[in-house]
């Protein structure tokens, strides 16, 4: 019979653009910078909302990683989702014409 290696333990997953030690990859530097100015001149609120879950991910870190994990990705889809909707309605605009 062949033995099976035992199952090496999952690492835990990361958030999008955060490295293993809860800072920005450069990738995630520069599409945090991108995004969220083009969400600065779409929808001001969610630019605040996504930098106050930001500041509370960074707290949170060394005590909770996997609630700071949470955090940084409901901060990215607070930039990501108005970027995405204006994209779909300038499609939908220029479809139009």
């Amino acid at each position: 019979m062949t033995e099976t290696a035992p199952a090496a333990a999952s690492a835990p997953s990361l958030a999008f653009g955060i490295g293993p030690d809860g800072t920005y990859t450069r990738f995630g530097q520069a599409a945090a910078f991108v995004l969220g100015l083009v969400t600065t001149f779409a929808f001001l609120p969610l630019t605040v909302v996504a930098a106050l879950l930001y500041t509370r991910a960074e707290t949170r870190f060394a005590e909770d990683p996997a609630r700071a994990r949470a955090l940084v990705n409901w901060s990215w889809l607070c930039i990501t989702v108005p970027v995405v909707i204006a994209v779909v309605a300038g499609a939908a605009v220029a479809l139009t014409r």
